[in-house]
């Protein structure tokens, strides 16, 4: 099992584009970009299933940090609600978890199918 930082940040940015592009149909663009990295990273299911898993977590972060930063900021009431009950936490928290759940499992999932079928073994 091998971390490749490479196919991990490549797919990062694919996953953004994925989920900016084809929002209502994200699950199909997970699948493809787990696959690629899967196919990357070049050393077998298992490396494609841990870089896919972890690009899959890091966006995942990333999202939720977005989402919270831009749900909680956008306006003045939004704001208020924010500081008054703290409920954008909840929301980005439990938007966190699920994200990870679901990226994490599509992911890995389609990744150790890209390593898989990749026939070169190693570098």
């Amino acid at each position: 099992m091998i971390l490749k930082w490479g196919p991990i940040i490549i797919g990062i940015v694919l996953i953004l584009l994925v989920k900016m592009l084809m929002a209502p149909y994200d699950i199909i663009g997970l699948i493809a970009v787990g696959f690629v990295i899967g196919y990357m990273v070049n050393d077998g299911a298992i490396s494609g299933l841990v870089n896919s898993a972890i690009a899959g977590t890091i966006e995942a972060i990333i999202g939720t940090l977005i989402y919270a930063f831009i749900n909680s900021y956008t306006s003045f009431q939004s704001f208020i609600m924010h500081e008054l009950t703290n409920l954008s936490l909840l929301t980005a928290l439990t938007a966190l978890l699920y994200q990870l759940a679901f990226f994490c499992i599509i992911m890995g999932i389609s990744g150790a199918i890209g390593g898989s079928l990749n026939k070169n073994k190693g570098n």
